[in-house]
């Protein structure tokens, strides 16, 4: 063993890590503590002999006081401890029950007496509240909290939500569920004011991010969390990321043997109606029914020494689910408009798109003529477009919008596995290793637009269609991970911890027709090629619920896997606690996503309104004449494998200047190399030549961009203790923290020619020859690989044109926070502040093809005129900004006599000039026009003014052992060993854009204007804004609306907890749960529709969150 644990030994591993490297965070999982020993004189004592007891594990950490009286004993598991204090001529001084959570400085000072070292004073003192040695903000959820606070769904990340600073990940970035690749979305958040893609998940120090949307790859189960810390604002410098960081710590065994084994269930029963779910509509509620079961085990394997932990949990759900679909009536499907009506009971007008001719009276503009009785002609309508008609079911609502309500269900079957040894080798060696494993298979609807048409009985025979013609996907799901850890005491003063580990995600999400030729049974020639191009093409059609086997991109395979290490090490010199280390990952991602290969096209009303007004047409009219107005397909040629490595230096000292004042001062260095594909299948577009860029060729490097070396950042904070006395504390914080792209920044890049083939096209509302028009027969060509070596012959063939900027710019963070913490009591502690941030060198895609006002074609209003067929030309920049400044509060109790509780209560504002490259900026989108991004500069996708959330435990008094004893069992059995718990939500709600349904700008861009407020006093789900207040502008204007002007309603939300405990013997006992959550039934509504001139315009027809629904669960502890 000597030979293995040697400091040279070392020193080489470091050095190759160094050479060979690439990084991440060296984020611990771990706490400390630390302290000073004097005399009753208040003199420091030099030599004293400082034990720390693990008290669970009976593990032992030993110290030795330096010349300044000062110990340290980092790396630390969370746990329950005990601190011995002893010194010759001095009575032994011992503090118990100090409670170490997950990256916490617990601060333990201890005085000694003269006497006999025989004798021990017993320090009954409580660890202070407040944190007199560090600037850093953030909230630690205990134990207790994971475990006992009510969970819709058991999901530890939904925990996250209670901290101060932070708001649920925004609608574009799954807010209310499963996103396609990822089924634990939920795990999405916003620390103050920062992009959800700029946090950093950890479990047991390991890096735990997936790169896509930036959620977790490995979800520990509930049952294996120990506690976590969510970072924001302000932290060490050992932490990367830009915004927040979440550090989970996963449990562990003790010297005692444990046990559990639960069962919770939800069913239909318990649960009350949606509140959109009308019994007309739907006599019966929908389907619903939840068992989460699972089991659990930990002791020693060798007394003191080695110990293991295990569980698994399992989830068995089927859920009915409810969408508001518009469908063609008979008439309608056969091109009887004569009675297609708005809700209001307008007729909508058809044109005849064949009758388009240039108006006499304005040379610029256009006449049409309308269709006799609001009719078209069967000799117009195609048998493809009958065919695509069939498709729709009959409506089962009455009218012509919003007329028909499915009813899919939603399905999982979910498998988590995690198994856990720690091992104290000896007084110097601690080693753990963690393993997890899910497995999880969901099939639901996408949740988009196109959803959830069930198939006509006789088409689904006719055309061997699946069981839905719009939106349904199923997905598997495959992740496991794992970390290794060793800490080693060097000497007294110095320690140093390795650690590796891994984390692997292995999706596959697919469509409801996957395999099947539904294309080609329809009639739509050149759609249904490859095996990857099978089923229905994705058919928009405006105002009518579109047609789509599932989202276009499907089917999808983004595989990633993280590999870790990293080195840090701790080194205490007198008044100063240095931390440095090393941290490298290496990222290997296959993001397989399809691009569009069974082709999307839209049929919009521009073809038949009226060229005047600009008023009438419908897109299924559109449809039955077979013109379709736009449409993009790609064929990706091969799997693209990504690779990237992140490397990262940080250096930490956290100086005790005096007994009052500790200083925190850091700085970071990160490289974050760009990706690379393993066979150079890379392409980007130099858009000042005018040509694409082809990695590896040509000059251009094999990842198209540079690698940005400048991103140091440094840390700064300051502790004062106010008054000596650990009660209050100002504390101030100034951080620069650097993250990477998302992988969907990078994968985009593979997108391209030659790897894959791609046309699109967009087309005018009003032309005067429609031979041309792509028909529903036959939407695209056939297809010809195609690697452009000209401009000319990008404009010719028109692929998708999209780049990166070459000149690469880390995304970074500046963070500024300053509050003042106060311990009111033994128990109690306030907290108020101020937090700031600023993101910069934000990326976002700009068009720099974007159609200009003025008069002539769509073609001769494009500034590329050289690329004038091009419709796009995006390019990823770093020109993106955002801004947040926020009052940060909050009142905590810590557990005592039963009961503990955190209220956090946030006032913020976070603006920017759009979305994340992976969010796409939720309901506030990006600039209206690249002509001018910083006039649309607005409230943020996930601005959230005002967020309060109240969470606590409650054990009531009453029973044996409590404030109240009973000792009469029957009594104790009625009215003891219950339990009380809640978590109360009240928040604000989100930004929204108000649109056009038309443009006016003959495919510019176009908002409108907004004339007045727009907002109403008693505003309700039916009608949530004025409409009136928000009118098209003249021709040839973008309109004055800027980015989030209205937001969609709050909510206040209780969920809540009644336990009760039954005592078998005095070990096992058996645990009763009832659960209520969204106690009231407040329903939590969603985003109105707000495009001006839309039949429904201001009306909500759906709601986030769930409505009331109960739990009762069984447990057996041992």
């Amino acid at each position: 063993m000597k030979a293995i644990f040697t400091p040279r030994t070392w020193l080489c591993a470091l050095l190759v890590l160094g050479v060979v490297g690439a990084t991440l965070n060296a984020q611990v999982t771990t706490g400390t503590i630390f302290g000073t020993v004097t005399d009753q004189q208040g003199a420091v004592v030099v030599g004293a002999t400082v034990t720390v007891l693990n008290e669970g594990q009976g593990t032992v950490f030993t110290r030795t006081t330096d010349q300044t009286g000062s110990y340290i004993v980092p790396f630390l598991i969370p746990g329950t401890y005990r601190v011995t204090v002893e010194q010759p001529g001095f009575k032994r001084a011992e503090q118990r029950e100090i409670v170490v959570t997950v990256n916490a400085q617990v601060r333990v000072d201890l005085s000694l007496s003269v006497g006999n070292v025989t004798e021990t004073i017993e320090v009954t003192a409580a660890a202070p509240l407040v944190q007199s040695a560090s600037a850093e903000t953030g909230q630690v959820i205990e134990q207790r909290a994971v475990q006992e606070l009510p969970l819709n769904g058991r999901n530890f990340a939904q925990l996250v939500y209670l901290s101060p600073g932070v708001t649920p990940g925004q609608a574009g970035e799954n807010l209310s569920g499963a996103s396609t690749f990822n089924p634990r979305a939920a795990s999405n958040y916003n620390p103050l004011g920062q992009r959800a893609n700029a946090n950093g998940w950890l479990i047991d120090g390991i890096d735990n991010n997936e790169y896509t949307f930036n959620t977790v790859i490995v979800q520990p189960s509930l049952e294996s969390v120990r506690e976590f810390k969510v970072l924001t604002g302000s932290f060490s410098a050992e932490f990367g990321r830009g915004a927040g960081v979440v550090s989970v710590s996963t449990r562990s065994g003790s010297n005692d043997w444990h046990a559990t084994a639960f069962w919770f269930h939800r069913n239909i029963v318990f649960d009350a109606r949606n509140y959109f779910q009308t019994p007309q509509a739907l006599p019966k509620k929908l389907p619903f029914r939840r068992h989460q079961m699972g089991a659990a085990a930990s002791g020693p394997i060798i007394r003191n020494k080695l110990f293991f932990w295990a569980d698994y949990a399992g989830q068995r759900e089927v859920r009915g689910l409810d969408y508001l679909n518009t469908v063609p009536t008979d008439a309608v499907r056969a091109g009887d408009f004569s009675d297609f009506r708005t809700p209001a009971g307008a007729l909508i007008q058809v044109y005849n798109p064949f009758t388009t001719r240039v108006n006499p009276a304005n040379p610029s503009g256009f006449l049409r003529d309308p269709f006799p009785n609001n009719t078209i002609p069967g000799s117009l309508i195609g048998q493809v477009s009958r065919n695509v008609a069939s498709l729709y079911p009959r409506p089962n609502l009455a009218g012509n919008f919003n007329n028909y309500q499915s009813a899919p269900t939603r399905q999982i079957k979910d498998n988590q596995y995690t198994l856990r040894f720690d091992w104290q080798a000896s007084q110097k060696d601690s080693v753990f290793f963690r393993y997890a494993q899910q497995w999880y298979d969901l099939d639901a609807p996408q949740g988009q637009a196109n959803c959830c048409l069930p198939t006509p009985a006789e088409a689904a025979q006719r055309f061997k269609l699946g069981p839905f013609v719009a939106g349904i996907q199923y997905t598997r799901l495959r992740t496991h991970g794992g970390a290794f850890n060793w800490s080693r005491v060097w000497s007294p003063s110095i320690v140093g911890e390795f650690r590796a580990g891994w984390a692997r995600t292995n999706p596959s999400t697919v469509h409801s027709d996957f395999g099947i030729p539904v294309a080609d049974s329809l009639g739509i020639r050149n759609i249904n090629l490859t095996d990857n191009s099978t089923g229905i093409p994705t058919i928009n059609i405006t105002d009518f619920t579109g047609l789509s086997g599932g989202p276009s991109f499907l089917p999808a395979r983004p595989k990633q896997v993280n590999y870790q290490t990293d080195y840090n090490v701790y080194w205490t010199v007198s008044r100063h606690t240095l931390k440095f280390g090393y941290h490298v990952v290496r990222r290997d991602a296959s993001p397989f996503t399809n691009a569009d290969t069974r082709g999307q096209f839209t049929f919009g009303r521009g073809f038949t309104m009226d060229p005047v007004s600009r008023t009438g047409g419908t897109g299924f009219a559109t449809m039955l004449l077979g013109l379709i107005q736009s449409g993009q397909r790609g064929f990706l040629l091969g799997v693209p494998g990504l690779r990237a490595w992140e490397n990262a230096w940080f250096f930490q000292d956290d100086w005790k200047v005096n007994s009052r004042l500790t200083l925190n001062i850091g700085v970071r260095y990160e490289i974050f190399h760009p990706e690379t594909e393993k066979y150079d299948r890379m392409t980007s577009f130099d858009l000042p030549k005018l040509m694409f860029a082809y990695a590896n060729e040509g000059g251009y490097s094999r990842a198209l961009r540079n690698t940005d070396l400048n991103n140091f950042g440094p840390r700064f904070g300051l502790a004062y203790d106010v008054f000596g006395d650990q009660r209050t504390v100002i504390r101030a914080g100034y951080g620069l923290s650097y993250f990477p792209e998302p992988v969907s920044a990078s994968n985009m890049m593979t997108q391209g020619p030659p790897h894959l083939f791609s046309e699109s096209f967009s087309l005018s509302d009003f032309l005067l020859d429609y031979s041309g028009v792509p028909r529903i027969e036959q939407p695209f060509g056939p297809l010809v690989p195609l690697k452009p070596q000209s401009t000319a012959e990008i404009n010719t063939r028109r692929p998708v044109v999209r780049g990166y900027s070459f000149n690469n710019q880390t995304q970074y963070a500046q963070t500024w926070t300053f509050n003042i913490q106060r311990q009111i009591t033994r128990e109690w502690m306030a907290e108020i502040g101020y937090a700031g941030s600023r993101g910069i060198n934000l990326l976002y895609g700009f068009n720099h093809n974007e159609v200009r006002l003025g008069a002539g074609t769509v073609e001769d209003r494009r500034p590329i005129q050289a690329l004038r067929n091009i419709p796009s030309v995006t390019i990823f920049e770093p020109m993106n900004m955002s801004t947040y400044h926020g009052l940060v509060t909050k009142a905590e109790r810590r557990f005592a006599q039963g009961f503990q509780l955190l209220a956090a209560y946030t006032w913020g504002k976070s603006l920017d000039y759009g979305g994340s490259v992976a969010s796409g900026g939720g309901q506030t989108g990006g600039p209206l026009t690249v002509t001018c991004i910083k006039c649309y500069r607005g409230a943020s996708g996930f601005d959230v003014k005002h967020r309060a959330v109240i969470n606590g435990l409650y054990d009531l008094p009453f029973g044996k052992g409590r404030q109240v004893n009973i000792e009469n069992r029957v009594t104790d059995l009625i009215l003891g060993g219950w339990q009380l718990g809640g978590i109360i939500t009240a928040t604000t709600g989100r930004p929204f854009n108000v649109s056009l349904q038309n443009g006016v700008n003959n495919g510019a861009p176009s908002w409108p204007d907004r004339l007045r407020d727009g907002r109403l006093d008693n505003p309700d789900p039916w009608y949530w804004f004025d409409a009136t207040a928000f009118a098209a502008p003249p021709p040839n204007n973008y309109g004055n609306v800027a980015r989030g002007v209205l937001y969609s309603p709050g909510v206040v939300n209780i969920d809540m907890s009644v336990v009760k405990t039954f005592p078998i013997t005095e070990r096992l006992k058996f645990n009763f749960r009832f659960e209520a959550f969204n106690l009231f039934n407040t329903p939590y509504f969603g985003f109105p529709n707000a495009a001006i001139g839309s039949p429904t315009v201001g009306r909500i027809t759906s709601t986030v969150g769930d409505n009331r629904s109960l739990q009762l669960s069984g447990r057996i502890t041992f």
